[in-house]
């Protein structure tokens, strides 16, 4: 068997996949591992192949290892302590990291927590602590301080990236919110890892010089170009580098790596060393680099390869890209299983993938311009090639810039990460020589920085998609990997092979659409976007409503656009590519300030509105969007019908004219209230309405019948009355609420209220996104998490 390590590598990384999809406890993998184990040394022993048996023994080994991590993951160090305030003293054990946000600064500090107030002998667990102001720590720190303990949830929305499961394979436990920056003191200096304290004590001084040598942006640019991105950069500019696909230049991989292995070698050979010693240094380097820059999973990848060649070199074997690639696969994942699914551990062994198997392919068939030329143009094309499926998956945005402007930005970048290297190591001796030649780098990093945004900002930089499903991912990996072979000439085209090759690709479009075509039944997806609501309405035909796009909290604004982040991401995945209507509530942030970027990513038929007068930020750029966009706009008033077609109407129950003007809440008291109805069921969505409006619903004498009802005002006491429930009558009732939020949403009388009408009770803060279906006479009920995990 050919590279054996590299389909070792695949079968481990396979069971880890199986064990994160499966319910097959530690006992079962472990059972199956000794089986395999057991079968493959007895046919070792007749001395026949045991190859497929060891590939199996290799893929429960993933397994076991995958369901024996979420265990020691599941053990929590601070159990009964989340959402309490409390005082903690630890270490802080990583570089502060300081953030530049749209609205303030931010630090945050990772701690390893020995004591806490609240008990005798403290938990030994990791807090992220955020700060709201930046403070002078550093790694080995010990400090106090006091906050309120949460944990963030899982993922809450379908297809969406857990926040918790990152953390978690960081190494954090929870994390603490701190009030105030005087909640934080320090206690003492000097702890923690020498070793480690100089990587980062080292790292501090390299940014320091940078930062001070060159003005802002520029200096935040290329400390992230060599050292990695520490949150400096400006949330505006790292968007023009992910829309023109060049986010990579802001994370070290193995550009950097090479060029510090590569210089101490030289330098070895400059003085004559010895070659032993020479490639010992130069692995002490990289690996000291490697710790300095946080080991992140492309600096993991890349080390681990370098590692693999020096060591290579030293026992005189043939070196292999493919086994080291392979073998930096497996310790990452054998030090951490949950990487697998992070997206830029996948992204960077995809691109390298690329660079190794898809770029030499075209260099072969590329015939015109210089060797350099070519390689250039083969080496980037290959790694976008390889990354694009991933992207697709994951982000639902296919960069098309990112081929142009990677051939334009990788030379700059050549320049600017050795030339910069060596002008900060002259700085930190001689800050006058080094300063000059920062200065000299400053116009390279106004071309970076100008060719990005050039290209984030070009209309078609990118192209959002429906995100592909895994199969369909796999499909297009399949699909590169023939295409590659071909150019190769491994696989001649002949006509048989073309048709069939044809046939195939339509039969898989002609299944993709099959499976992605309406089912025929009315699906309600209440999105999880914290404390806001933000849902769904996708009629049998494919008609699409949505209802409010989620926002800050009225008065907190957080800089953080949730319509950008949680709400637009999923819409695609839902097979969301335009919206007949959507509708606002009403004006509040927590309803309103999603939208604008909901309406800046998807074709809007028509915007409804309550049209109460509001200054909410979120609600006046909404406004300002639509009159910009020339979008169809009107107000939602009291018997207003619209048709979503295949028997799906939707009636508009309050406001009506005059508004309630004066009140103390007008919003709430005005809030757009709809009833969807398809067949013999319909669904309720009652907004931010209060009890003065349910009252008036009934004096009305409206049919309120509804099996579904997205229960108002986020399950506040000042709504759900129970003679309103009884005209309702709901049997199931979403609450769509944000975990620990500030108003103690929802009351317990109103959850009481809900148990006595009958009505079981699903909550965005337990069971994230809550997606309801129905075929007109029974409904159908699935969330994205269970309740219990919190």
């Amino acid at each position: 068997m050919r590279r054996p390590l590299v389909w070792f590598a695949i079968a481990f990384a396979a069971g880890i996949a199986v064990a994160r999809w499966t319910l097959l406890t530690s006992f079962a993998w472990l059972a199956l591992a000794g089986a395999a184990c057991g079968l493959a040394l007895i046919r070792l022993r007749a001395g026949r192949s045991a190859v497929v048996l060891l590939l199996v023994a290799a893929w429960t080994a993933g397994g076991l290892w995958s369901s024996l991590d979420r265990f020691a993951a599941s053990v929590d160090p601070f159990a009964g302590l989340m959402g309490l305030p409390v005082t903690v003293e630890g270490l802080i054990v990583r570089p502060p990291q300081v953030l530049t946000g749209a609205l303030r600064r931010r630090t945050r500090l990772t701690v390893t927590v020995d004591r806490v107030d609240r008990l005798h002998h403290g938990p030994r667990g990791t807090l992220l602590i955020t700060l709201t102001d930046r403070r002078a720590f550093a790694y080995g720190d010990r400090i106090r301080a006091h906050g309120r303990l949460y944990r963030p949830p899982p993922a809450g929305n379908p297809g969406e990236v857990s926040y918790r499961d990152a953390l978690r394979s960081a190494g954090i436990d929870a994390a603490m919110t701190v009030r105030r920056g005087a909640d934080v003191r320090l206690i003492s200096r000097g702890g923690g890892n020498p070793i480690l304290a100089a990587a980062y004590g080292l790292r501090a001084r390299l940014t320091a010089f940078m930062h001070g040598g060159l003005p802002e942006p520029e200096g935040a640019l290329l400390s992230s170009l060599l050292l990695g991105d520490d949150g400096a950069i400006a949330p505006s500019l790292r968007e023009a580098f992910r829309s023109a696909g060049l986010l990579h230049v802001l994370v070290v991989s193995g550009a950097q790596v090479a060029l510090v292995v590569g210089s101490i070698l030289w330098v070895g050979r400059l003085v004559r060393a010895p070659p032993r010693p020479a490639a010992v240094a130069a692995a002490g380097a990289v690996a000291f680099f490697a710790l300095m820059t946080g080991w992140v999973p492309s600096v993991g990848r890349a080390t681990v390869m370098a590692l693999v060649g020096v060591a290579a070199s030293l026992l005189r074997r043939d070196r292999d890209a493919y086994t080291s690639l392979a073998a930096a696969a497996l310790v990452l994942l054998i030090a951490e299983p949950a990487l697998l699914a992070d997206l830029g551990f996948q992204l960077s062994f995809a691109a390298t993938w690329g660079l190794l198997y898809v770029a030499p392919a075209l260099a072969g068939r590329i015939a015109a311009g210089p060797r350099w030329l070519r390689a250039l143009v083969s080496m980037t094309v290959g790694a976008q090639l390889a990354v694009l499926p991933l992207l697709a998956y994951h982000v639902g945005r296919i960069s098309v810039a990112g081929f142009i402007a990677n051939l334009l930005v990788v030379p700059i970048v050549g320049v600017l990460v050795p030339v910069g290297f060596a002008a900060a190591a002259v700085g930190l001796a001689t800050p006058v020589v080094g300063g000059a030649a920062l200065a000299v780098l400053r116009p390279l990093l106004t071309v970076l920085m100008s060719t990005a945004e050039f290209f984030g900002r070009t209309p078609g930089a990118t192209i959002a998609i429906v995100p592909p499903d895994v199969l369909t991912t796999a499909g297009l990996y399949a699909v590169l990997v023939a295409a590659t072979e071909v150019v190769r000439g491994a696989i001649r085209l002949t006509p048989p092979r073309l048709v069939t090759g044809c046939c195939a690709v339509v039969a898989a479009v002609l299944w993709m659409q099959a499976a992605a075509a309406s089912p025929g039944r009315l699906v309600i997806t209440v999105l999880d976007v914290g404390q806001g609501d933000a849902i769904l309405v996708q009629s049998p035909g494919g008609a699409s409503l949505l209802i409010d796009g989620g926002g800050d909290i009225e008065g907190r604004p957080s800089g953080y656009d949730v319509g950008a982040q949680r709400v637009v991401p999923a819409l695609r995945r839902l097979g969301v590519r335009a919206l007949d209507v959507v509708v606002l509530s009403h004006p509040h942030e927590d309803h309103a300030g999603g939208l604008v970027a909901v309406l800046k990513n998807f074709r809007v038929g028509l915007v409804l509105d309550a049209g109460v007068p509001h200054p909410a930020p979120g609600y006046v750029a909404l406004l300002r969007w639509i009159e910009h966009t020339k979008i169809p706009y009107r107000l939602a008033r009291r018997g207003m019908r619209l048709d979503l077609g295949d028997g799906v109407s939707v009636t508009v129950l309050h406001p009506e004219e005059p508004l309630l003007l004066g009140t103390g809440s007008d919003p709430n008291l005005n809030s757009v209230v709809l009833r969807v109805t398809y067949g013999r069921l319909s669904a309720l969505f009652a907004g931010d309405l209060e009890a003065p409006i349910e009252w008036k619903l009934l004096a009305d004498g409206d049919d309120l019948r509804s099996a579904v009802l997205k229960v108002g005002h986020h399950g506040s006491a000042t709504s759900s009355r129970p003679e309103f429930l009884d005209a309702v009558r709901p049997t199931v009732a979403v609450i769509s609420v944000g975990a620990w939020n500030p108003f103690g949403h929802p009351h317990r009388s109103t959850l009481d209220a809900l148990d006595e009408a009958g009505a079981v009770v699903y909550r965005t803060d337990r069971h994230g996104a809550v997606t309801i279906t129905t075929d007109g006479n029974r409904l159908w009920v699935r969330t994205v998490r269970d309740a219990s995990d919190r």
